[in-house]
């Protein structure tokens, strides 16, 4: 039996989750099952859980292992109802708090030195155009990752283009940015991926935000950053 599909079916039909976040919690319960390699996820312990918890503290801030976990422990409480296993694992773990922090928008010079070292690789100049679209257009990093190569060509590659719930949002972005967002998908695309339309398609938020931390610490930037302060 799929005790991912089943837990995440049983989660939509009784309304606890709806689709917009069914893959997040597809996600955090498969990326815990790829970190307890040889182990099956009905014979995971607490030692697993706290863990496997430590080893996210490495990479992710206190309100993403806050989701992570909780994740676990609903899929867990669903396993445990339905009398799968016989003892929930995930016990007397304290999570961090999910109390967001206020964050002050990145500055004009932090985000230029920031830019200034995603210009060697594939995945900078990537990354970089990620960053450039998120600060140009105010766009969810969500709205960003989505784009679509037919819709650029659309608009010739000066008009972003997002359909955002019942609402379709345009942008227009500068002279530079459209020239390089067309270098990057007409020339440097196709020799990595063939025939893809979906942009940034190998890349995902959370892989997105490790990378930008990691970017902050290159430029030796004096305070800890993330993508959502990157403000227009």
């Amino acid at each position: 039996m799929d005790f991912i599909n089943e837990f995440l079916k049983n989660a939509k039909e009784i309304g606890k989750i709806n689709s917009s976040t069914l893959e997040l919690y597809r996600k955090d319960i498969e990326d815990f099952d790829g970190f307890i390699v040889g182990k099956e996820l009905l014979d995971v312990n607490n030692e697993d859980i706290v863990r496997y918890i430590e080893e996210l503290k490495k990479k992710y801030s206190d309100m993403s292992i806050y989701r992570k976990v909780s994740s676990l422990k609903s899929f867990y409480k669903y396993l445990l109802k339905t009398r799968i296993i016989d003892e929930y694992p995930i016990k007397d773990i304290e999570l961090p708090s999910r109390v967001k922090k206020s964050t002050k928008a990145l500055e004009k010079w932090e985000l230029k030195r920031i830019l200034d070292i995603c210009n060697d690789t594939y995945e900078e100049r990537r990354d970089s155009l990620v960053i450039r679209l998120l600060y140009e257009t105010g766009l969810k990093i969500g709205d960003i990752l989505s784009l679509e190569r037919s819709d650029l060509e659309k608009y010739e590659y000066k008009i972003i283009n997002v359909r955002s719930a019942s609402k379709i949002i345009n942008e227009k972005i500068s002279d530079e940015l459209s020239r390089d967002l067309r270098e990057f998908v007409e020339k440097l695309l196709p020799n990595m991926y063939m025939n893809r339309n979906k942009i940034f398609e190998e890349l995902s938020r959370e892989n997105f935000r490790v990378r930008f931390i990691g970017y902050g610490k290159r430029a030796e930037l004096e305070r800890e950053i993330s993508p959502n302060m990157i403000k227009r």
